[in-house]
């Protein structure tokens, strides 16, 4: 399967999937999006030496679950810490960023970004840098559309217009990411 072909495959998975509008409780956790929070529990528990997120009451902001949700879905297996001497799993933006720059998938803003590439935001969640992420599913002039979990203003999936000025840059998955 070629590089492109996955990309695309990950925006129509991530399509589908943030159109479901699912959404989370006033703790960041709940059944709908229980899927998404799975994903990192463990891995939380263990890089805090805790247990307290295996406690499903207890949820935390999503967006970077919900990305690495849609990648395991589609067969793209990427560790939950990939860079063992990180202070952060990829339950965090920045880790993000740093495991794309550890292996050359990071292309800062101002390239042409691809479907399927993932946009990593600054001041959009929190007001802060790489507060956000989301997996493009939609190019244009001067915005894209991302398929994004736990939106700012609702908890909730769904698909949001971003202009080019929020966006850090873009993680672009190739097979060498993540074999």
């Amino acid at each position: 399967m070629s590089c492109k072909y996955l990309r695309k495959k990950l925006s129509i998975f991530a399509l589908n999937e943030a159109q479901k509008n699912l959404r989370g409780n006033d703790n960041f956790a709940g059944p709908q999006i229980e899927p998404y929070l799975s994903v990192f529990r463990d891995a939380m528990n263990k890089n805090a030496s805790t247990n307290e997120y295996s406690d499903l009451k207890v949820g935390y902001p999503w967006c970077c679950a919900f990305v690495y949700y849609c990648c395991l879905k589609i067969g793209i297996s990427i560790p939950q810490k990939p860079v063992s001497n990180y202070r952060y799993t990829l339950a965090a933006v920045p880790a993000w960023k740093n495991w794309a720059e550890n292996v050359g998938i990071y292309y800062k803003k101002g390239i042409i970004p691809g479907l399927g590439d993932i946009a990593l935001f600054n001041n959009v969640y929190c007001d802060k840098p790489l507060d956000h992420i989301g997996i493009v599913v939609e190019i244009n002039d001067s915005y894209i559309i991302s398929a994004e979990g736990n939106n700012k203003s609702n908890n909730q999936s769904g698909l949001y217009q971003r202009k080019y000025e929020v966006i850090d840059g873009y993680v672009r998955i190739n097979k060498t990411s993540f074999t």
